[in-house]
């Protein structure tokens, strides 16, 4: 009893294939034996690479015309795309106008890229680490569709622990993917009163409540890891006004039951950790899109936590 565990945690990397990959290096670079990689895992944005009828391509990213001439501009150009946790595809003129007026077309082929990239980082994944002695979890957040779990499932080394309670070391971790409502009608979101009998149902898995880890996409409402900037009604955001938007119900359940650390992600810009009664929470906040990976090292000890580092690279 009480030997030492080592968890890295990450959440909100968004389809970016820099920050995945630094993930995996990252278990080793830290020395960690846990690491734990909470939604959002798939990317937002689909950008079109078009022909262009004298050679090259062109597409718009981040709202400004790009162009590539050679072979090698357009390689550059698609890891950038990669970095940013984009999603790119070559299309003809005659394609892109397509999809274009087709909406159907675009969510279609959207998907398939999502889930196709999706695979080749879980193939990665048990690539690198199989035999490596390392405990890996990941679980969906409330933007990745249903069928992401089905291909973390498919994982040799990766373990999808959506829903589920699982060891770590000495302590129980359950995990839950879901988040109160958001401005963007996501796939995994509800109000908080359907939210709660959901969480309730999933912590009664847990025995020892006191020295257990919940590792909950939507931080606890009203406190300092879940404040975002206020969005007008064009969701526009205010550029020195942010409110608290996390979950009432996962509040709830943090004071509630006080487990010995909770794992958040989902507010991007509220990087922090800060006290509930003896509950440590912490979000490592998110820069997918720079290719900055933000994380966090968790040490535990005799049902205790001993340390914890920010970790930004």
């Amino acid at each position: 009893m009480g030997k030492e565990i080592r968890l890295f945690f990450v959440t909100d990397v968004h389809g970016s294939n820099v920050c995945y990959r630094k993930f995996l290096n990252a278990l080793r670079i830290y020395r960690v034996d846990v690491g734990i990689l909470l939604g959002d895992l798939t990317g937002k944005v689909l950008v079109p690479l078009v022909d262009r009828a004298g050679g090259g391509w062109e597409t718009t990213l981040m709202g400004s015309q790009t162009e590539a001439t050679t072979e090698k501009e357009l390689d550059e150009l698609k890891k950038t795309i990669e970095m940013m946790g984009y999603y790119w595809v070559h299309q003809t003129p005659d394609e892109f106008k397509a999809h274009r007026e087709d909406p159907g077309k675009v969510d279609a082929l959207f998907k398939h890229l999502m889930l196709s990239r999706l695979r080749e980082w879980i193939a990665l994944a048990d690539e690198r680490l199989a035999g490596s002695g390392f405990h890996v979890y990941m679980a969906a957040g409330n933007d990745d569709h249903f069928e992401v779990d089905g291909v973390i499932e498919d994982s040799s080394v990766v373990v999808n622990c959506n829903n589920r309670n699982v060891p770590v070391g000495e302590h129980e971790m359950v995990t839950f993917s879901w988040a109160n409502p958001t401005p963007w009608n996501t796939p995994r979101e509800k109000p908080d009163e359907e939210l709660e009998p959901m969480l309730e149902e999933l912590i009664a898995t847990v025995k020892d409540k006191s020295s257990a880890i919940f590792n909950f996409h939507a931080p606890p409402y009203g406190y300092a890891l879940d404040l975002a900037p206020r969005l007008d009604e064009n969701l526009v955001q205010a550029a020195d006004d942010k409110i608290h938007v996390g979950s009432r119900a996962v509040a709830k359940m943090i004071e509630k039951y006080q487990p010995l650390i909770g794992l958040h992600g989902h507010i991007h810009e509220s990087r922090g950790a800060q006290k509930a009664k003896r509950t440590l929470l912490i979000n490592p906040g998110s820069e997918y899109s720079e290719g900055i990976l933000k994380g966090v090292v968790v040490i535990l000890e005799k049902h205790q936590v001993k340390d914890y580092v920010f970790t930004s690279g």
